[in-house]
C-alpha cells in the first residue's frame, strides 16, 4: 500500500508541475512577448477547450484504452504541442499562439480527470485521495518557486520546463499500475455526455442561483489568475511566480477549515465569506497599485485560500449534496463546466475587454490604470454577494444528498 501511495503521489506531483509551468504565468509570458491584448482571449479559448475536452474522455478514453497508457500518450502529445506553441509565442504570432493554447488546453485538461480516475481505482478515495491530491499542490508550489528564483516568470523558458515535465510524465505514466477503462463495453449515452440528468437540478431555484453565482464570480477569479502576474511585474516584482505560491499554499491550508465553518455556520455564510473575500482582495490590489504597499499585496495573495476554498471548493460540496447518488458525477461535471468552461469563456472575454480598455501603459507607467482595473472585479463580487444575501436561502449542511428523482 505504501508503494502504491508513493507512485500515485509522484504522479500528482509531476502532473501539476506540467500544468503550472505553462499556465501559472501565461498572461505575463504573453505580455513579455508583445501580446498583452490577447491575454483575455487566451483564457477564453481555454474555457472552450474545457467544455470540449470531457467529451473526448467520455466518448473514447474510458471505453477503449487503459487509463495509464492513455495518460502517457496524451502527455507525450502535449509535449509536442507545447513545443510548437512556444515557437509561436517567441515569434509574436497571436493567432497561431491562440490556436496552440487551445490545443494545449484540449489535451491537458482531460489528463486531470485521468489522474483522478487512476487514484480512485487503486485506493480508498474518501480516505486517501486528499493525501494523494495534496502532492499536486506541492508540485505546483515547487514549480512556482523554481520559476521565480530562476527569474523566468515572464519568459518562454517556463514552457520549456512544461515540455520536459510533460515528457517525464508521459514516460512515468507507463509505469503506473494497470487501470482498465472504467466503461469498457458500456453503451454510449448522450445523456451522460451532456449531463442531461443533472440539468434537472436547475428546477431548484437555489441550485440555479448557485450556478449563476459561480459563473459571474469567474470574472474576479480570472482577473486574478490571468492578470496578477502582469500586475506584480508592473509593481516591480521580478519573482511573480514565486509570490503567487503564497496563494497556492493558503489554498492547501484553508481547505482544512471548511468542515469547521460548514458545521458552525452552514453553506450560505461560508459561501458568502468566500464571495466577499474576492471583493476585499481586489480592493487591496487596487490600493496597492497607487501606494505600492507590499503588505496589501501579500494580504491579497493570502486571501486566495479563503476566496478559492470557501467559495469554489464549498460549491463542489453543495453540488454533491444537492445531487442524488445516480447523478453525482454529472453534477460535478456541470459545476466544472459552469466555472472552467462557460464561466471561464465569459469571464475571460469580460476581463480582456476591461484590461485592453483601461490598462494601456506597461510597467510602472500603468499603475494608475491598474487601480481602476481591480475595482471592476471588486464591484462584481459585491454585486453577487448582495444577490446571494437576499435570494439564497437554501442550506443543506445537515441534510442528506437529495434523490435524483427529486
Amino acid at each position: 500500500m505504501k508503494l502504491m501511495m508513493s507512485r500515485l503521489m509522484g504522479m500528482m506531483f509531476i502532473q501539476y508541475i506540467v500544468q503550472g509551468a505553462w499556465v501559472l504565468t501565461l498572461g505575463l509570458v504573453l505580455s513579455s512577448y508583445g501580446m498583452p491584448d490577447i491575454i483575455g482571449t487566451a483564457y477564453a479559448v481555454l474555457g472552450i477547450a474545457t467544455i470540449l475536452s470531457p467529451m473526448f474522455v467520455g466518448m473514447v478514453a474510458d471505453r477503449f484504452f487503459s487509463t495509464e497508457k492513455l495518460l502517457g500518450i496524451m502527455h507525450l502529445l502535449l509535449a509536442a504541442v507545447l513545443y510548437i506553441t512556444s515557437g509561436f509565442i517567441v515569434a509574436g504570432q497571436p493567432t497561431y499562439s491562440l490556436i496552440g493554447i487551445f490545443f494545449v488546453g484540449l489535451i491537458y485538461y482531460p489528463t486531470v480527470a485521468l489522474t483522478n480516475s487512476i487514484t480512485f481505482h487503486h485506493v480508498d478515495g474518501p480516505r486517501y485521495f486528499p493525501v494523494v491530491r495534496v502532492f499536486g499542490s506541492i508540485g505546483y508550489v515547487v514549480l512556482g518557486l523554481f520559476i521565480g528564483q530562476m527569474g523566468w516568470s515572464g519568459d518562454v523558458m517556463t514552457w520549456y520546463v512544461a515540455i520536459i515535465s510533460a515528457i517525464v510524465m508521459g514516460v512515468y505514466s507507463f509505469t503506473l499500475p494497470h487501470t482498465p477503462p472504467k466503461s469498457a463495453g458500456a453503451p454510449f449515452s448522450i445523456r451522460d455526455l451532456l449531463c442531461l440528468d443533472a440539468m434537472a437540478l436547475f428546477k431548484d431555484k437555489y441550485f440555479t442561483i448557485m450556478m449563476i453565482s459561480i459563473l459571474i464570480l469567474m470574472v474576479p477569479k480570472t482577473a486574478y489568475s490571468a492578470y496578477i502576474p502582469v500586475f506584480l511585474n508592473a509593481l516591480g516584482f521580478d519573482n511573480a511566480a514565486s509570490m503567487m505560491q503564497i496563494g497556492v499554499a493558503m489554498e492547501v491550508l484553508f481547505v482544512f477549515f471548511i468542515p469547521f465553518f460548514l458545521t458552525r455556520f452552514g453553506f450560505k455564510v461560508t459561501l458568502m465569506l468566500g464571495m466577499i473575500s474576492w471583493a476585499i482582495r481586489s480592493v487591496l490590489f487596487s490600493e496597492a497599485a497607487l501606494s505600492g504597499s507590499y503588505a496589501m499585496v501579500i494580504i491579497g495573495l493570502i486571501l486566495q485560500g479563503v476566496c478559492w476554498d470557501f467559495f469554489f471548493t464549498v460549491a463542489d460540496i453543495y453540488a454533491d449534496k444537492k445531487a442524488g447518488d445516480k447523478i453525482k458525477a454529472q453534477a460535478q461535471s456541470l459545476r466544472f463546466i459552469a466555472s472552467n468552461g462557460v464561466g471561464l469563456f465569459f469571464a475571460s472575454s469580460v476581463c480582456g475587454y476591461i484590461f485592453n480598455s483601461h490598462v494601456t501603459d506597461t510597467g510602472a507607467a500603468g499603475l494608475a490604470q491598474w487601480e481602476t482595473f481591480w475595482l471592476f472585479p471588486a464591484g462584481i463580487a459585491v454585486f453577487v454577494f448582495i444577490i446571494f444575501l437576499f435570494f439564497f436561502k437554501d442550506d443543506v449542511s445537515h441534510e442528506p444528498a437529495k434523490k435524483a428523482a427529486e
